[in-house]
């Protein structure tokens, strides 16, 4: 669950495109993103130590990521994020099939469900003997290939049933 964070304070560190900031409310690591780093850089409006700023945006674990800033001048920037890949390039919505039929053609036997990461699956097969992870794009384009690793000794692989009569640790 995301909720939304208002910090405002004195920078007092910057690095990359991220900023610490201190106030009333505590210490903050502000996240402007790369791309908004960049493009406030061009405008000659990065934070620095010193500056007095308040930051809105989604309060992460460990930062905010920063939807808009405000300079002390009341100078407002909005700082746009790319949107999560929930949709192949052509923005039909990812689907899990396409990423088992290219797995398939590839020669592989499925094991398990296909595992949702934010930029592709992961699915798990054998082939030859092996058992392999392979990261599928969102698209059904496998970009890679790596050893699986082997499950706890007595459990079957994430997302693969007990056979029948086979009691499940």
């Amino acid at each position: 669950m995301s909720t939304t964070q208002h910090a405002t304070g004195t920078v007092w560190a910057q690095f990359g495109h991220r900023f610490a900031i201190a106030g009333k409310d505590g210490r903050f690591l502000a996240d402007l993103g790369p791309k908004g780093a960049e493009k406030l850089g061009a405008e000659g409006l990065t934070p620095q130590p010193g500056d007095t700023v308040s930051v809105t945006g989604e309060r992460k674990p460990s930062e905010i990521k920063v939807a808009t800033l405000t300079l002390a001048d009341g100078t407002v920037r909005v700082i746009d994020w790319p949107k999560k890949p929930d949709h192949d390039a052509d923005g039909t919505p990812a689907d899990p099939a396409a990423a088992i039929a290219a797995v398939e053609a590839a020669g592989y036997a499925v094991e398990g469900e296909p595992v949702r990461k934010p930029k592709h699956f992961e699915i798990v097969g054998a082939k030859g003997g092996a058992r392999d992870t392979i990261h599928v794009t969102l698209e059904g384009r496998i970009r890679k290939t790596e050893a699986a690793k082997a499950p706890a000794e007595g459990k079957a692989p994430a997302g693969v049933k007990a056979p029948a009569g086979v009691k499940a640790a």
